[in-house]
């Protein structure tokens, strides 16, 4: 596609977020996860990364108590178009809301933008934020994505009416995925970089066993993605 004069830069969500529903949304995983959030009776839930507030939606209309949250601002807008709930401005590594839940729930592998010193933060705050024997839920890539994308994977289109292109390349050395998002709107070309971290199983079980009983659902989308449940201690 062609470039324009102006150019610029955001940060991550501060453009995705306008078309995230319409460019990125899953629906085959999204009645995967409901799968195992159904598994068991509960009726809180705190939703980490709520991000445009589908799966919130979706398990208030089932009529579970839902909070959702969020570190992007542009997230929190964009889901006013489906959530009507309440969603917090959070960072998932440190927060203290005073209250507990019977499902902390994190998806779209979203735990994949920490690194993996901000891992402890993560599952502490979970936990601190759990009933005993409550649940913690989330997927993340599977490092067989790695090698899925040492080739660069290009997806050329249009979005509400919107040309853009998305790339997504890997890095072995550094367990790393680097998505590119250029968007030739009307006011110039807009680019966004993603950078998510892939981890072990291994790893991601090293930091949460003092807190958690551990099930790993390792084909939860087969060579794409895992599912992690930790029942609180």
């Amino acid at each position: 596609m062609e470039g324009s004069a102006n150019t610029k830069a955001v940060s991550n969500y501060e453009v995705l977020a306008r078309y995230y529903d319409a460019l990125l949304q899953d629906e085959e995983a999204l009645s995967l996860w409901l799968e195992y959030i159904e598994e068991e009776r509960f009726h809180t839930v705190l939703e980490l990364a709520s991000g445009s507030g589908v799966m919130a939606k979706i398990l208030k209309e089932k009529g579970y108590e839902v909070t959702a949250s969020d570190i992007s601002k542009q997230m929190k807008e964009a889901s006013k178009a489906n959530f009507d709930g309440e969603y917090l401005l959070l960072n998932m590594t440190d927060y203290d809301l005073h209250k507990r839940f019977d499902l902390v729930l994190c998806i779209c592998d979203s735990i994949n933008y920490l690194y993996e010193e901000e891992l402890d933060g993560f599952f502490s705050c979970a936990a601190k934020h759990l009933e005993k024997g409550g649940r913690l839920i989330f997927d993340m890539h599977s490092l067989k994505r790695i090698d899925e994308f040492k080739e660069q994977y290009i997806e050329e289109g249009f979005v509400e009416g919107v040309p853009y292109q998305w790339t997504i390349t890997s890095d072995e050395y550094d367990a790393t995925l680097h998505e590119h998002f250029t968007f030739y709107t009307e006011e110039g070309m807009i680019q966004e970089n993603h950078s998510q971290n892939v981890f072990s199983v291994e790893t991601i079980v090293e930091h949460m066993k003092d807190l958690f009983e551990i099930r790993v659902i390792p084909d939860f989308i087969e060579d794409e993605k895992l599912l992690i449940v930790g029942y609180k201690k």
